[in-house]
Protein backbone atom coordinates (compact mmCIF):
# COMPACT_ATOMS: atom_id res chain seq x y z
CA UNK A 1 0.00 0.00 0.00
CA UNK A 2 2.82 2.36 0.95
CA UNK A 3 4.58 1.57 -2.32
CA UNK A 4 1.44 2.37 -4.34
CA UNK A 5 0.92 5.62 -2.44
CA UNK A 6 4.51 6.65 -3.01
CA UNK A 7 4.24 5.84 -6.71
CA UNK A 8 1.02 7.86 -7.02
CA UNK A 9 2.64 10.80 -5.20
CA UNK A 10 5.62 10.75 -7.56
CA UNK A 11 3.39 10.62 -10.64
CA UNK A 12 1.29 13.53 -9.39
CA UNK A 13 4.41 15.54 -8.61
CA UNK A 14 5.84 14.96 -12.08
CA UNK A 15 2.50 15.92 -13.67
CA UNK A 16 2.40 19.14 -11.64
CA UNK A 17 5.95 20.03 -12.66
CA UNK A 18 5.25 19.37 -16.32
CA UNK A 19 2.04 21.41 -16.19
CA UNK A 20 3.87 24.27 -14.51
CA UNK A 21 6.65 24.22 -17.11
CA UNK A 22 4.16 24.07 -19.92
CA UNK A 23 2.19 26.96 -18.48
CA UNK A 24 5.30 29.12 -18.13
CA UNK A 25 6.44 28.24 -21.64
CA UNK A 26 3.10 29.23 -23.08
CA UNK A 27 3.17 32.54 -21.24
CA UNK A 28 6.67 33.38 -22.40
CA UNK A 29 6.71 32.10 -25.94
CA UNK A 30 5.10 35.19 -27.49
CA UNK A 31 8.33 37.13 -27.98
CA UNK A 32 10.07 34.72 -30.30
CA UNK A 33 7.19 33.28 -32.27
CA UNK A 34 6.50 34.39 -35.87
CA UNK A 35 3.42 36.59 -36.10
CA UNK A 36 2.59 35.14 -39.53
CA UNK A 37 3.72 32.34 -41.78
CA UNK A 38 4.53 33.28 -45.36
CA UNK A 39 4.77 31.60 -48.72
CA UNK A 40 6.92 32.79 -51.62
CA UNK A 41 5.77 33.40 -55.18
CA UNK A 42 8.06 34.23 -58.11
CA UNK A 43 6.83 35.99 -61.24
CA UNK A 44 8.48 37.42 -64.34
CA UNK A 45 7.73 38.86 -67.75
CA UNK A 46 9.68 40.26 -70.68
CA UNK A 47 9.15 42.17 -73.90
CA UNK A 48 11.17 43.70 -76.72
CA UNK A 49 10.46 46.26 -79.40
CA UNK A 50 12.14 48.66 -81.79
CA UNK A 51 11.80 52.33 -81.01
CA UNK A 52 11.15 55.01 -83.61
CA UNK A 53 14.82 56.07 -83.53
CA UNK A 54 15.86 52.58 -84.61
CA UNK A 55 17.09 51.36 -81.25
CA UNK A 56 15.99 47.99 -80.00
CA UNK A 57 14.76 47.82 -76.43
CA UNK A 58 14.32 44.81 -74.16
CA UNK A 59 12.24 45.02 -71.03
CA UNK A 60 12.29 42.49 -68.19
CA UNK A 61 10.49 42.48 -64.88
CA UNK A 62 10.62 40.00 -62.05
CA UNK A 63 9.25 39.79 -58.55
CA UNK A 64 9.74 37.51 -55.58
CA UNK A 65 6.93 38.04 -53.11
CA UNK A 66 6.59 36.54 -49.64
CA UNK A 67 2.91 36.84 -48.73
CA UNK A 68 1.03 35.83 -45.55
CA UNK A 69 -0.69 32.46 -45.59
CA UNK A 70 -1.52 31.96 -41.89
CA UNK A 71 -1.77 34.18 -38.84
CA UNK A 72 -1.64 31.89 -35.87
CA UNK A 73 -3.93 29.33 -34.33
CA UNK A 74 -7.58 30.24 -34.60
CA UNK A 75 -6.94 33.45 -36.55
CA UNK A 76 -8.17 34.18 -40.06
CA UNK A 77 -5.62 35.48 -42.54
CA UNK A 78 -8.14 36.86 -45.03
CA UNK A 79 -8.14 40.43 -43.72
CA UNK A 80 -4.37 40.47 -43.48
CA UNK A 81 -4.04 39.28 -47.08
CA UNK A 82 -6.38 42.06 -48.22
CA UNK A 83 -4.30 44.62 -46.34
CA UNK A 84 -1.14 43.13 -47.83
CA UNK A 85 -2.57 43.46 -51.35
CA UNK A 86 -3.83 47.00 -50.78
CA UNK A 87 -0.73 48.46 -49.09
CA UNK A 88 2.29 46.38 -50.08
CA UNK A 89 1.15 45.42 -53.59
CA UNK A 90 -0.65 48.75 -54.12
CA UNK A 91 -3.66 47.04 -55.69
CA UNK A 92 -7.31 47.95 -55.87
CA UNK A 93 -10.07 46.27 -53.89
CA UNK A 94 -11.34 44.49 -57.00
CA UNK A 95 -8.24 42.29 -57.38
CA UNK A 96 -7.62 39.00 -55.63
CA UNK A 97 -4.28 38.43 -53.91
CA UNK A 98 -2.99 36.32 -56.81
CA UNK A 99 -4.12 38.94 -59.33
CA UNK A 100 -2.50 41.69 -57.27
CA UNK A 101 0.83 39.86 -57.30
CA UNK A 102 0.70 39.47 -61.06
CA UNK A 103 -0.16 43.16 -61.32
CA UNK A 104 3.14 44.08 -59.63
CA UNK A 105 5.05 42.70 -62.62
CA UNK A 106 2.55 44.12 -65.11
CA UNK A 107 2.97 47.61 -63.62
CA UNK A 108 6.75 47.31 -63.95
CA UNK A 109 6.35 46.46 -67.62
CA UNK A 110 3.82 49.23 -68.32
CA UNK A 111 6.12 51.99 -67.07
CA UNK A 112 7.94 51.75 -70.42
CA UNK A 113 4.82 51.93 -72.60
CA UNK A 114 5.55 55.54 -73.54
CA UNK A 115 8.73 54.40 -75.33
CA UNK A 116 6.89 52.12 -77.72
CA UNK A 117 5.79 53.40 -81.12
CA UNK A 118 4.57 51.40 -84.12
CA UNK A 119 7.46 50.27 -86.33
CA UNK A 120 7.33 48.17 -89.48
CA UNK A 121 8.50 44.74 -88.33
CA UNK A 122 10.07 43.80 -91.66
CA UNK A 123 12.16 46.97 -91.71
CA UNK A 124 13.22 46.37 -88.10
CA UNK A 125 14.30 42.81 -88.84
CA UNK A 126 16.42 43.95 -91.77
CA UNK A 127 18.47 46.28 -89.56
CA UNK A 128 21.46 44.46 -88.10
CA UNK A 129 23.52 47.14 -86.38
CA UNK A 130 20.97 48.66 -84.05
CA UNK A 131 21.86 49.65 -80.50
CA UNK A 132 20.10 47.56 -77.87
CA UNK A 133 18.84 49.11 -74.64
CA UNK A 134 18.07 46.87 -71.69
CA UNK A 135 15.74 47.86 -68.88
CA UNK A 136 15.12 45.58 -65.93
CA UNK A 137 12.98 46.00 -62.83
CA UNK A 138 13.23 43.67 -59.85
CA UNK A 139 10.90 43.67 -56.87
CA UNK A 140 11.56 41.78 -53.64
CA UNK A 141 8.99 41.69 -50.84
CA UNK A 142 9.71 39.87 -47.58
CA UNK A 143 9.06 40.21 -43.83
CA UNK A 144 11.92 41.76 -41.85
CA UNK A 145 10.16 41.84 -38.46
CA UNK A 146 7.78 39.05 -37.59
CA UNK A 147 6.99 38.56 -33.91
CA UNK A 148 5.10 39.97 -30.92
CA UNK A 149 1.93 40.05 -33.01
CA UNK A 150 3.48 42.46 -35.52
CA UNK A 151 4.82 41.87 -39.02
CA UNK A 152 6.78 44.35 -41.14
CA UNK A 153 7.15 43.76 -44.86
CA UNK A 154 10.00 45.37 -46.76
CA UNK A 155 9.51 46.10 -50.47
CA UNK A 156 12.67 46.76 -52.48
CA UNK A 157 12.34 47.94 -56.09
CA UNK A 158 15.49 48.05 -58.21
CA UNK A 159 15.60 49.50 -61.74
CA UNK A 160 18.54 48.89 -64.05
CA UNK A 161 19.47 50.31 -67.45
CA UNK A 162 22.03 48.30 -69.37
CA UNK A 163 22.85 46.38 -66.18
CA UNK A 164 23.56 49.56 -64.21
CA UNK A 165 21.36 50.41 -61.24
CA UNK A 166 19.53 53.68 -61.89
CA UNK A 167 17.03 53.55 -59.03
CA UNK A 168 16.53 51.69 -55.78
CA UNK A 169 13.81 52.26 -53.19
CA UNK A 170 12.92 50.64 -49.89
CA UNK A 171 9.38 50.83 -48.54
CA UNK A 172 8.07 49.40 -45.29
CA UNK A 173 4.59 48.27 -44.27
CA UNK A 174 3.65 47.34 -40.72
CA UNK A 175 0.63 45.27 -39.66
CA UNK A 176 -0.89 44.39 -36.31
CA UNK A 177 -1.67 40.71 -36.78
CA UNK A 178 -3.81 40.48 -33.65
CA UNK A 179 -6.29 43.09 -34.92
CA UNK A 180 -5.40 42.63 -38.63
CA UNK A 181 -4.92 46.35 -39.17
CA UNK A 182 -2.33 48.58 -40.79
CA UNK A 183 -0.04 50.31 -38.29
CA UNK A 184 0.10 54.04 -38.93
CA UNK A 185 1.87 56.70 -36.87
CA UNK A 186 -1.24 57.27 -34.76
CA UNK A 187 -0.89 53.69 -33.46
CA UNK A 188 2.46 54.69 -31.99
CA UNK A 189 2.31 58.26 -30.68
CA UNK A 190 -0.08 60.79 -29.20
CA UNK A 191 -1.10 63.52 -31.62
CA UNK A 192 0.38 66.19 -29.39
CA UNK A 193 3.72 64.35 -29.23
CA UNK A 194 4.42 63.94 -32.96
CA UNK A 195 6.32 67.25 -33.05
CA UNK A 196 8.59 65.94 -30.27
CA UNK A 197 9.34 62.82 -32.32
CA UNK A 198 10.18 65.03 -35.32
CA UNK A 199 12.65 66.88 -33.13
CA UNK A 200 14.20 63.57 -32.07
CA UNK A 201 14.60 62.65 -35.73
CA UNK A 202 16.40 65.91 -36.45
CA UNK A 203 18.71 65.51 -33.45
CA UNK A 204 19.55 61.94 -34.41
CA UNK A 205 20.23 62.94 -38.02
CA UNK A 206 22.70 65.56 -36.81
CA UNK A 207 24.36 63.05 -34.48
CA UNK A 208 24.75 60.25 -37.01
CA UNK A 209 26.31 62.66 -39.51
CA UNK A 210 28.61 64.17 -36.85
CA UNK A 211 27.51 67.72 -37.55
CA UNK A 212 26.17 70.52 -35.38
CA UNK A 213 23.60 72.28 -37.53
CA UNK A 214 21.43 72.44 -40.63
CA UNK A 215 24.02 74.26 -42.74
CA UNK A 216 26.42 71.37 -42.40
CA UNK A 217 23.66 68.94 -43.29
CA UNK A 218 22.93 71.05 -46.36
CA UNK A 219 26.56 70.73 -47.38
CA UNK A 220 26.16 66.96 -47.22
CA UNK A 221 23.16 67.02 -49.53
CA UNK A 222 20.27 67.20 -47.06
CA UNK A 223 17.50 69.75 -47.48
CA UNK A 224 14.39 70.91 -45.62
CA UNK A 225 15.72 69.28 -42.45
CA UNK A 226 13.94 71.86 -40.28
CA UNK A 227 10.63 70.44 -41.51
CA UNK A 228 11.55 66.77 -41.19
CA UNK A 229 8.40 64.67 -40.87
CA UNK A 230 7.37 61.46 -39.12
CA UNK A 231 6.26 59.41 -42.13
CA UNK A 232 4.63 55.98 -42.34
CA UNK A 233 7.75 54.54 -44.00
CA UNK A 234 9.22 53.00 -40.85
CA UNK A 235 10.10 49.59 -39.47
CA UNK A 236 10.76 47.94 -36.13
CA UNK A 237 13.62 45.92 -34.72
CA UNK A 238 14.65 44.84 -31.23
CA UNK A 239 16.18 48.24 -30.40
CA UNK A 240 13.91 50.91 -31.83
CA UNK A 241 12.00 52.39 -34.75
CA UNK A 242 13.80 53.28 -37.98
CA UNK A 243 12.41 55.79 -40.46
CA UNK A 244 13.54 55.46 -44.07
CA UNK A 245 13.29 58.35 -46.54
CA UNK A 246 13.06 57.83 -50.28
CA UNK A 247 15.56 59.45 -52.67
CA UNK A 248 14.93 63.20 -53.00
CA UNK A 249 12.57 63.14 -50.01
CA UNK A 250 15.05 64.36 -47.41
CA UNK A 251 18.31 64.52 -49.36
CA UNK A 252 19.53 64.69 -52.94
CA UNK A 253 19.51 61.45 -54.89
CA UNK A 254 23.26 61.00 -54.51
CA UNK A 255 22.82 60.58 -50.75
CA UNK A 256 20.47 57.68 -51.34
CA UNK A 257 17.84 56.76 -48.77
CA UNK A 258 18.64 58.22 -45.35
CA UNK A 259 17.64 56.09 -42.37
CA UNK A 260 17.15 57.41 -38.85
CA UNK A 261 16.75 55.10 -35.85
CA UNK A 262 15.23 56.24 -32.56
CA UNK A 263 15.67 53.86 -29.59
CA UNK A 264 12.46 52.76 -27.88
CA UNK A 265 13.55 54.36 -24.62
CA UNK A 266 13.78 57.82 -26.23
CA UNK A 267 10.20 57.47 -27.49
CA UNK A 268 8.70 56.50 -24.14
CA UNK A 269 7.23 59.91 -23.29
CA UNK A 270 5.56 60.24 -26.71
CA UNK A 271 3.66 56.95 -26.80
CA UNK A 272 -0.11 56.88 -27.11
CA UNK A 273 -2.30 54.66 -24.97
CA UNK A 274 -1.90 50.99 -25.96
CA UNK A 275 0.91 51.92 -28.35
CA UNK A 276 2.23 49.11 -30.50
CA UNK A 277 5.69 50.00 -29.20
CA UNK A 278 4.68 48.84 -25.71
CA UNK A 279 4.43 45.35 -27.19
CA UNK A 280 7.88 45.46 -28.80
CA UNK A 281 10.32 47.13 -26.41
Amino acid sequence: MKTKSLTLFILLSITAILFSCGKNSKANKGDGQPAVMVKSKQLNDNSSFTMSNGERCTITADAVIDYPVSAGEGMSVDSLQRLFAAYVLESGDSLSLQEAMRQVVANSMHQYDFMQEPVNKDEADESEDLTTLKYATSTRIAPIYNKNGVVTFERVDVVKKNDKVTSITHRYYNFDVETQTFIDVNRLFRDDAVADVCQLLKQQLLAQNNVAGNEQLNDLGYFNVENIMVTRNFYFDDKGVTWSYLPNELAVEAVGEPKITIPYGDLESSLCENSIIDRLK
